[in-house]
């Protein structure tokens, strides 16, 4: 169903877009100005009627197909203002009933608070790319609130898992598998900015697919969770565990 809908609300943005430069074409020069766009938005219209009546078999998309045949600037207004509205309360109203019926453990009960709030719906409406990036820059703002870190990326990272300082305490240090715990997730959270934040944020270029995105969105929803369960270091835990770590060294 969210595939779906995703398929819909990306053709409906792509009328609506469509119309809009229409609009602006008729106004300059009339309907022959504006007949190359309309032939585009004829094309869109028919994609979008056979992807809508995969859950409307009976369905029809209301004077929308009506008001691109006549194509004046009344019409355009019509299909951005009226028929794509409704159309997308529809859509929304079947997807929500649908949702509704879902097991338990859905794709988005698989997600972390912070990543739903910040990264899901963008997701529904089909922007995978930002709702990546959102999901990986949600995990570092939630980074900088635990800790009250003004740090970003590395720097970030390298302040506030620090084994000899942490501003967060991942799981304990002091043994080798609690250190090894931190070193790890270090890497793993430096690894997530630079492979995944990075190429998202300078690059309107992707290789996004729904299935890549949502997979996004676990991992994200992951590091979320280990950034949750962290321990704050106070004086206290901190000085604890130096100590302990300091034991471990001269153990070995």
């Amino acid at each position: 169903m969210i595939k779906w809908y995703v398929s819909v609300r990306r053709l409906m943005r792509d009328i609506e877009k469509k119309s809009r430069d229409a609009l602006g074409q008729y106004k300059q020069g009339g309907k022959t100005a504006s007949k190359a766009i309309n032939e585009y938005i004829k094309s869109d219209y028919q994609s979008l009627l056979d992807i809508w009546q995969q859950q409307f078999p009976e369905g029809n998309l209301g004077n929308l197909g009506r008001h691109i045949h006549f194509g004046m600037d009344g019409d355009y207004e019509d299909i951005m203002n009226h028929d794509l509205p409704e159309l997308e309360k529809q859509a929304e109203e079947l997807l929500l009933k649908s949702t509704a019926t879902e097991q338990a453990l859905g794709f988005e009960n698989l997600l972390h608070p912070v990543i739903l709030g910040n990264a899901y719906q963008l997701f529904r409406d089909g922007h995978l790319r930002e709702a990546v990036l959102n999901s990986i820059m949600a995990v570092f703002d939630f980074i900088r609130s635990r800790s009250n870190s003004k740090e970003d990326g590395d720097r970030l990272v390298g302040q506030v898992f620090s084994l000899k300082k942490p501003l967060l305490i991942l799981s304990e240090l002091e043994s080798e598998s609690g250190q090894n715990d931190q070193k790890g997730f270090m890497q793993i959270f430096n690894g997530a900015y630079q492979g995944i934040r990075n190429p998202k944020a300078h690059s309107l270029d992707h290789d996004l697919t729904e299935q890549k995105a949502a997979q996004y969105l676990i991992f994200a929803s992951l590091l979320a969770r280990r950034v949750e369960e962290a321990t704050r270091v106070t004086p206290k835990t901190h000085t604890k565990a130096l100590q302990g770590a300091s034991q471990k060294v001269r153990r070995l």
